[in-house]
């Protein structure tokens, strides 16, 4: 049953964490807290882990049963399967929201005046053959990407050095602003936070002992890699212009003027961002499926696959009209949403422990009454 080593957990959380952040929302994590980015993201990455710990803390009291399957000896049933369907339509939401953002980044990038509907469909296919093979093949896919993404994405800053403006270096120390951080910190905690849906595919891990600890060194290493990255955007862009590019590291790759070849070194990455935003999607479209058939009790997963896929892909089609739309939708609920799904396993921890705590002193008050 467990399939899943600590050094695939360890790449597969890596490129999930990075991919997405600086593919799809760098302009929206350095607009939430503009020169503060740095600290936002540091900040965040803590806040996650302190999540994380939570949801893993849980999931070790009973490593060899899925939570779909427990959660209601915790909380009772009335409790636990609105709670998991809020849970399933929330991580539906998360999923079709992010794959509408993948969907309009290659309509504008290479097939502009592509339907929607169009590029959607190529993708379902995919992510229903991915799901059907089973999540030890997501994680083998991170697996074998691992090295060339993170080479491609940690030499870009090297070639564009020449193009930063170093003097905007003390405005990243002197240019404070606690609520920027703060609104930051959540946007961060929200994309980094994800490390705690470990908790719906423990089963699967092996050598559980040691998952928080690769879970801390994914995150550190996602965190780095991000920042790598965005403080030479912010130095080059300035965080007011990379706020409103819609693909800040896009425009950063094409500042490299190191040689031909680098020049056109943006196809690659933008291969290696697509192939990450897939195995995160993936990912996410097994936590759907997994769930569902935990709720209605069914033992293979498979038959709900390509039903789940279809009616995601249909809320990415539909779910904003515009770019604008797209932030609005970011900053009032889908961070929110995010979190709330992240702090769920908590609110099982709390009172698993409160029902412990309580067996333990009932033994020792009957004693005392004897």
């Amino acid at each position: 049953m467990r399939q899943i080593t600590q050094l695939q957990l360890y790449m597969m959380f890596s490129i999930y964490l990075f991919t997405s952040t600086l593919g799809l929302y760098a302009n929206y994590v350095v607009k939430s807290s503009l020169y503060m980015t740095w600290i936002s993201i540091i900040l965040g990455g803590c806040l996650s882990l302190v999540i994380s710990c939570m949801s893993i803390r849980l999931a070790r009291r009973r490593p060899d049963q899925y939570f779909g399957d427990y959660g209601k000896t915790i909380v009772g049933k009335w409790v636990h399967y609105p709670l998991l369907i809020f849970l399933i339509v929330g991580l539906m939401f998360t999923t079709g929201f992010i794959m509408h953002d993948l969907e309009d980044f290659i309509i504008q990038v290479y097939l502009p005046g592509t339907p929607n509907w169009a590029i959607g469909a190529l993708f379902s296919l995919c992510f229903v053959a991915a799901v059907r093979c089973g999540i030890e093949t997501i994680f083998r896919s991170a697996q074998g990407i691992f090295f060339i993404s993170v080479l491609g994405v940690l030499i870009t800053p090297f070639f564009v050095k020449e193009e930063m403006n170093t003097e905007m270096l003390l405005a990243l120390v002197n240019r404070f602003d606690f609520r920027q951080t703060w609104n930051g910190m959540w946007a961060n905690a929200s994309l980094f936070g994800e490390t705690a849906f470990l908790l719906y595919i423990f089963p699967k891990i092996s050598n559980f002992e040691k998952t928080m600890k690769t879970v801390i060194w994914a995150t550190f290493s996602a965190a780095l890699i991000i920042l790598t990255n965005i403080v030479p955007a912010i130095l080059i862009f300035g965080p007011e212009l990379m706020s409103y590019l819609s693909y800040p590291e896009l425009e950063l790759i094409r500042y490299i003027h190191a040689s031909a070849f680098f020049e056109n070194l943006d196809p690659v990455l933008i291969a290696l961002w697509i192939t990450g935003l897939f195995i995160k999607i993936s990912f996410l479209f097994y936590l759907v499926i997994i769930n569902l058939s935990h709720l209605f009790s069914l033992k293979d997963h498979r038959p709900l696959t390509l039903s789940t896929v279809l009616l995601v892909t249909c809320v990415s089609l539909f779910i904003v009209e515009s770019t604008a739309e797209t932030n609005q939708v970011i900053i009032s609920s889908l961070i929110a949403l995010v979190i709330t799904l992240e702090l769920i396993p908590v609110l099982y921890l709390l009172v698993d422990r409160i029902r412990s705590g309580r067996k333990k002193a009932h033994p020792q008050a009957d004693e005392g009454r004897g």
